[in-house]
């Protein structure tokens, strides 16, 4: 799919829903999460860019290695800027750069550049049964000793 990635550019950007459902299917069944966490959590635990994003990016690698290529004629096809007003019909490859985000994408955009792992540790969520045997938690049997 990566290798085919320029070739998608001339989809409009609902092509890529197909795309994204799979992915967001199989990182619920890898992960074995519950129906109720957000694509978007799902997103950001694991780290994954999403389907639009990820061609963007390759996309963008493409661009700038065909300006260096020793074959004059792809380098002559790199260089020309996208007419940002024509229609979804007439789309060229290097429109996918300026297409704006997806909804995953701009969601997760105030946690991208979040350094502090106190930050990270209050975002987590609490996957299953919260377990109480831990000491100091009040459950756990206190020692009796007499005051002699």
């Amino acid at each position: 799919m990566s290798y085919a990635s320029v070739a998608f550019a001339f989809r409009p950007p609902s092509a890529y829903k197909r795309f994204q459902t799979l992915q967001n299917r199989f990182m619920r069944n890898a992960t074995g999460c519950p129906w109720f966490v957000r694509n978007v959590d799902l997103h950001r635990d694991l780290k994954l860019p999403t389907i639009a994003q990820y061609f963007k990016k390759l996309s963008k690698i493409y661009f700038e290695k065909s300006i260096r290529h020793p074959n004059p004629l792809i380098v002559a096809a790199s260089f020309y800027s996208p007419n940002l007003s024509a229609t979804l019909n007439k789309r060229r490859p290097k429109h996918i750069l300026h297409d704006p985000d997806d909804q995953i994408t701009t969601d997760n955009a105030p946690y991208q550049n979040t350094q502090s792992t106190y930050a990270q540790r209050l975002r987590r969520r609490r996957r299953g049964p919260r377990l109480l045997t831990s000491t100091g938690r009040g459950l756990a049997p206190r020692s009796r000793k007499r005051a002699d």
